[in-house]
């Protein structure tokens, strides 16, 4: 079963006119739910700028400093990841580069950097 999954504010857009989305932020019945949620997945697909946003959970300390911090970033760690760009050469922790990557740019191997 593949399951697709997009947050976005009601424009249409995930980020504020500064390019931030801290107004996402999920208070903790909200973060709960989306750590069983990820408990769920099989592994994930993730672009360039949201694998770069989503890599803090696998290398900053501070973020696992409280109960809920620490076991979301457990969880997210655990899910292999696909991510697909044209532009990184490299990917770190448990994700690897999408194999054939279309465009200019494109990849024709996949590559994982620990």
């Amino acid at each position: 079963m593949l399951i697709y999954s997009m947050s976005v504010s009601v424009d249409g857009f995930i980020a504020d006119r500064e390019g931030a989305f801290g107004w996402a932020a999920p208070d903790e019945e909200l973060f709960r739910f989306h750590i069983a949620a990820a408990r769920e997945l099989g592994g994930c697909l993730l672009g360039r700028r949201l694998y770069g946003t989503m890599l803090v959970w696998e290398t900053d300390p501070s973020l696992r400093e409280d109960e809920l911090g620490a076991e979301f970033a457990d969880v997210w760690c655990a899910i292999p990841k696909v991510i697909f760009s044209r532009t990184l050469d490299s990917v770190q922790g448990n994700a690897r580069l999408a194999e054939g990557v279309g465009g200019r740019g494109g990849r024709r191997g996949a590559r994982r950097d620990r």
